[in-house]
C-alpha cells in the first residue's frame, strides 16, 4: 500500500516540476527596471542585511500578494492566457501605482534612517520619546503605501476574469509560502 502512495506522490511531483519547467512568464522580468529602482533606493540601512525596495516599506510586506509580478513575470503566468489588452492594462496599473509607491517608500526610508542615526550612532542621543512623532508619521506613510498596494490588487483583479484569478492563486499561493 505504501508503494502505491509513494509512486502517486512521485508522479504528482514529477508532473508539477515538468509543468513548471515548461511554463514561461507572460513577460520577461524587467531587470533594467529593477536595477533602476534599486539605484534610486540607495544602500540599505546599517542594520539591514538586504533590502527589497519598495516592498519592505509597506505596512504588510509579507502577507499580501504582489499581483503585477504574479500576473506578468511569474514563470507560470503564461497559464493565465492573458490578452494583449489585459497585459497592457496591468502594465498601466503598474506604471501608475509603482511611481506613487516608490515616492512614498523613499520618504519612509529617509525618515527611518534619520531615526536610526539619531538613536543608534551616538551614545548620547535624543530620548526615545522625542522620536515618537516621527515614528507615528512613518507608520502613517507605511499605511498609505499599503493602501496603494490594496488599490493595485483591486485594479488587477478587475482586469482578470474569475477563472484567471483562480489560476493565479493556484500558482501564486504556492510561491507565497
Amino acid at each position: 500500500m505504501k508503494s502505491i502512495k509513494t509512486i502517486a506522490a512521485i508522479t504528482s511531483c514529477t508532473i508539477m516540476l515538468a509543468a513548471t519547467a515548461i511554463a514561461k512568464p507572460n513577460l520577461p522580468p524587467p531587470a533594467e527596471e529593477f536595477a533602476k529602482v534599486e539605484k534610486m533606493a540607495g544602500p540599505a540601512g546599517a542594520f539591514a542585511t538586504k533590502e527589497n525596495f519598495p516592498k519592505d516599506y509597506f505596512l504588510m510586506p509579507k502577507n499580501l500578494p504582489y499581483l503585477v509580478g504574479l500576473s506578468l513575470y511569474d514563470p507560470s503566468s503564461s497559464n493565465l492566457n492573458l490578452s494583449k489588452k489585459q497585459i497592457d492594462a496591468i502594465l498601466e496599473i503598474k506604471k501608475e501605482l509603482m511611481s506613487k509607491a516608490i515616492e512614498k517608500a523613499l520618504v519612509v526610508k529617509k525618515m527611518e534612517l534619520e531615526v536610526v542615526e539619531k538613536i543608534s550612532f551616538k551614545y548620547k542621543s535624543p530620548k526615545a520619546t522625542e522620536l515618537y512623532a516621527t515614528i507615528d508619521e512613518i507608520a502613517k506613510l507605511r499605511a498609505e503605501l499599503t493602501k496603494i498596494h490594496l488599490d493595485c490588487i483591486e485594479k488587477i483583479k478587475a482586469v482578470l476574469t474569475p477563472e484567471q484569478y483562480e489560476e493565479l492563486l493556484d500558482y501564486g499561493v504556492v510561491n507565497m509560502f
